[in-house]
């Protein structure tokens, strides 16, 4: 299938290459960014404010407005991720260790810088993979019914609690208090409430972005205002460098850009196959990157503090950017919320979104086309702008900065959806942090399994009702049985590297 118009082609570019549309891009950029890195303030809230506009302005200037926004926010939410590890977006939770583990060496500005590049080569890969490759990609995509859909939650489950933990037993701990918190609420397919133990506001159950904030910053803002009471001269600044060293502190350098290439590369690739099937979004690509990186990785600090983990959390996460338009364009389903405010103003101009639309209306797809591409200068040029503002933010001192990001935190929790009830949510996921950072309990199992456990249930659920409760029909077909093959080899693999690793310990012991 090809739907190649030169004529609709040069028409298009017609319309993007302007100034106004390159300074709606702009604003879109400026706005998303801004959000993005600011917890709570997620970039779907301008993207819905600004959907309207559609009907208002012309079409390329408001797609590029939304999609400035898109792409702007999506690398934002690393922002606050690294400098004070608290994840802008769900989808920059990955990035907190790696990143803010860099912040507090006094490496904020490379952390910030590999996040700005892997951000803008991930997406820019998935931008060129969606142009050429949407038709044979999309072909996959509808392919993923609820029984492969179920294999692919438990093998990236599987993956993040084999391959990110330690101790596969505090993995295993991590990833079920995750599930217990996502079933909390109404029943999916019954209506009915679980857990919420008779108070009215957890029939609503714990909100991903609530519980994300509390979770990573609660337990930083305590164990820093904790110093500030004890030894207030002791924590003047973030980093653990003096003044005068974090004046001097150099920017990234190209030998460890291209020394991150298989957080960079891996990343992409999960991102862009992640991100073209509906429902797993930025989150699981990002953590599943990580994950996977981990292993092959032959950095002593990653997870710690690595710029690789940092390559591999954010080519994962943007990388989604195009990817999430390949279902949407193909089939008319949406890959993520932000894909379906997307799919509705192209539906407000009265543009139906499904397979005839790359030949219907191949000016308007190629208009989008371009616009994804020509966001990225401008993400990448806000982004390095911007990056020495939130260097010198790291180097406030302490009894300032930490008060300030507290109220901070408050607020955008209680802006996110204004319901008082999100800022108790908040406080009780900060509980829960603080215990698994006393404990030294991983916490990627957890956030996979939060964002996973409703998808997995619903997928699973669906499958069993279709198949009429005959479990052999999650094996039936070959995507199946390849996520499977793969779950069970990554266990295999597991179990025999920590046999591996526990019988050389013991020669060693006796050779000592």
């Amino acid at each position: 299938m090809t739907f190649f118009d030169p004529d609709a082609l040069m028409a298009a570019i017609g319309l993007v290459i302007s100034l106004d549309t390159f300074l709606f891009i702009l604003l879109g950029v400026v706005i998303g960014i801004s959000f993005g890195a600011i917890p709570g303030l997620a970039h779907t809230l301008p993207i819905a404010i600004a959907l309207p506009l559609t009907l208002v302005i012309p079409f390329h200037q408001a797609m590029g407005l939304l999609i400035g926004t898109y792409k702007g926010g999506t690398y934002g939410g690393s922002i606050t991720a690294i400098s004070f590890a608290t994840p802008g977006t769900s989808g920059a939770a990955a990035t907190v260790a790696d990143g803010y583990g860099l912040t507090k060496k006094g490496k904020t500005r490379k952390a910030l810088q590999m996040a700005l590049y892997s951000s803008i080569f991930g997406d820019s890969v998935s931008d060129i993979a969606l142009i050429f490759l949407v038709v044979p990609i999309g072909m996959v995509a509808p392919k993923f019914g609820p029984a492969e859909l179920t294999a692919l939650y438990i093998m990236a489950l599987a993956l993040v609690v084999l391959l990110a933990a330690d101790n596969p037993g505090k993995g295993m701990i991590s990833a079920a208090v995750g599930f217990f918190l996502a079933v909390i609420g109404r029943d999916i397919v019954t209506g009915s409430f679980r857990f919420t133990m008779g108070i009215r506001q957890l029939q609503a159950g714990f909100d991903l972005i609530p519980f994300l904030m509390g979770f990573f910053a609660v337990p930083e803002i305590i164990r820093h205002m904790r110093k500030v009471f004890v030894d207030p001269t002791s924590v003047e600044e973030l980093g653990e460098g003096k003044t005068e060293q974090l004046q001097k502190e150099k920017g990234l350098t190209f030998k460890e850009l291209i020394g991150a290439w298989k957080g960079l590369g891996l990343g992409t690739l999960m991102g862009i196959f992640l991100g073209a099937l509906p429902g797993p979004g930025a989150t699981l690509s990002s953590y599943t990157s990580h994950s996977v990186v981990g292993q092959i990785s032959k950095d002593e600090e990653y997870g710690k503090g690595s710029l690789e983990g940092v390559a591999a959390a954010e080519a994962a996460n943007n990388a989604t950017c195009g990817a999430t338009f390949i279902p949407m364009l193909t089939f008319g389903v949406p890959g993520s919320s932000i894909a379906a405010m997307l799919m509705a103003a192209l539906m407000m101009e009265g543009i139906p979104v499904g397979p005839r639309v790359m030949v219907d209306h191949t000016e308007t797809v190629y208009v989008m086309f371009l616009l994804l591409l020509f966001a990225n200068p401008f993400n990448f040029l806000f982004g390095k702008l911007l990056i020495p503002v939130y260097t010198r933010l790291t180097r406030m001192p302490a009894r300032f900065l930490w008060p300030a990001i507290t109220v901070l935190l408050i607020m955008g929790t209680y802006a996110y959806q204004t319901r008082p009830f999100d800022v108790v949510i908040m406080i009780l996921s900060g509980i829960i942090g603080c215990f698994f950072f006393w404990f030294k309990i991983t916490d990627g199992p957890l956030v996979l399994a939060f964002l996973v456990a409703p998808l997995f249930e619903e997928s699973f659920r669906q499958a069993l009702m279709m198949s009429g409760g005959d479990y052999t029909f999650f094996f039936q077909s070959n995507i199946s049985r390849v996520l499977w093959a793969v779950t069970f080899g990554a266990i295999v693999w597991f179990a025999y590297k920590r046999w591996r690793n526990g019988r050389s310990d013991y020669n060693m012991h006796v050779s000592d």
